[in-house]
Order: C-alpha cells, then structure tokens, then sequence
C-alpha cells in the first residue's frame, strides 16, 4: 500500500469518527431562559393586580429574540390582563381579538410617538383601559404602524420620558426609548396611582442585563448619545438629524 493510500485511510477514519452531541443548555420551564440565569427568582410571586389590559401586537421576528422583554410582562401580571397578538399587520378584519378591543375605542389607546399623540400625564386615571403596545424593533414598530390602517385611528399616547432606559444590552435609537417592558411599566405605574408596579417590573429587566453583562455582552449607548458625543462611526443621515433637531451640532457628515 502506498505511503498516498495509507493517508487516505488515516483521512477516511477521522472523517468518521462520530462527534460528540453539543450539550444543550437546560432551560426554565417558566422563563424560558437557560436555569443559570433564570429570571424566576426576580419576578413577582404571584401576578400583579392591575385593572388596566395590556395588549403586545408582536412582530413575529421578537419571539426568536432571546432578550425580549415582553416574556417578563406575561409572567408578572393576571393572565385576563395580558395578551399577546403576532403579525406583521394588523386589522380589525384579520385578528378577531384586536377588533374587540377596538369596538372600546373610548378606553383603548395605542402607546406611539407622533404630532397627535397626547401625553399619558393627561389620560384620565378613573377608569380602566386598553393599553397597546407594538413589540419589535424600532424599524419593525414603524413598518407595523405604517402597513395597519386601523392602528392609525387609534387614540394615541405618548411618555414623557425623564430617563434613561435600563435596557442597557440592545442599542436604543434615542435617549427616550424604552424597552416593551419599560413602556409598561410606565404606563400602568401611571394609571394604577401606583409607583412599586413599576419598580417590581423593573427587577427581572434589571436581572437579565446583568446577566448578560456578566456573560460577555457589553453595555449599550443609544444612537443619539454616540452621535451627540462624537463616538458615532457611521454617516449621517438628513432623516436622524431631523430629529435630533437642535441638541447639539453634528460633526460628521451627512449622505
């Protein structure tokens, strides 16, 4: 046998020398998260009294997104006072469950920016509402909005945020954006008078940042901070200095 053929044979038996199966990681049957840094122990112990419903319209891309937060909200409040509706768009027509909700057009308003939207200090704390809240990113919110005719006749609301957000492992697009659970957490801290709501929510979030930070992630700025603060490596364009407006002149240039 040749010194070529030997070789191959050699070759032959490490190609089939069977690999070892990848340990998977156990996961929590309730979080859904890898048991090492289970959310459980930060979560409420029994779910949030809230008269408020809080309705996600979630881009079907955020459920495979390991850091999502609106898993926190379903596991921390009454399962008659959550729902979660995925699609890429949204319709009185297509999603029975949405068209419901709609019909209270009086009580239900939708949680967007924009020159008709009205601030939540002005919403009317007495009654109860219909709280919705669309999931994703920031380019799968705007797509979402802008492609559901029936979301754009909602009431809309708008926070005045004062903070940062402590969704500090995803990058924000601005200083004022928040996180799913963030923006809940507001919210219902708001219409329920009651502060420690959004201080229980803020606990879980605060634990999965720190779990990732301690894993190698590394903290994140929004975009709006790197550019006002010259760290941002990428053009300009006309559309963010638009609304950066006048906070700080911007060096780099614009395309």
């Amino acid at each position: 046998m040749s010194s070529e053929d030997e070789l191959g044979e050699v070759l032959d038996e490490l190609l089939n020398i069977p690999s070892e199966p990848q340990e998977s990681r156990k996961l929590c049957d309730k979080c859904c998260r890898p048991e090492k840094v289970c959310l459980c122990p930060y979560l409420p112990g029994k779910p949030i009294p809230v008269s408020n419903k809080l309705i996600i319209l979630q881009h079907p891309s955020e459920e495979k997104r390991c850091l999502r937060t609106a898993k926190i909200l379903e596991l921390s409040l009454p399962v008659d006072k959550f729902r979660v509706i995925k699609a890429k768009r949204f319709s009185a027509h297509k999603q029975p469950e949405l068209a419901e909700i709609l019909k209270d057009h009086e009580r239900t308003f939708l949680l967007f920016p924009g020159k008709s939207s009205q601030p939540l200090e002005t919403i009317d704390t007495r009654q109860p509402y219909n709280i919705v809240i669309i999931d994703g990113t920031w380019a799968e919110a705007r797509c979402i909005y802008h492609n559901s005719h029936d979301l754009k006749n909602m009431k809309k609301v708008v926070l005045n945020v004062q903070k940062r957000s402590n969704y500090v492992i995803r990058t924000q697009p601005t200083e004022e954006s928040l996180s799913t659970v963030e923006t809940a957490a507001i919210t219902l801290a708001h219409l329920e008078n009651n502060q420690s709501i959004y201080d229980t929510l803020m606990k879980p979030l605060q634990a999965l940042c720190t779990f990732q930070l301690e894993h190698g992630a590394v903290h994140h700025f929004s975009k709006e901070y790197l550019i006002l603060n010259g760290l941002y490596n990428k053009p300009i364009t006309r559309k963010i200095q638009k609304k950066l407006g006048n906070k700080q002149e911007i060096k780099y240039f614009i395309r």
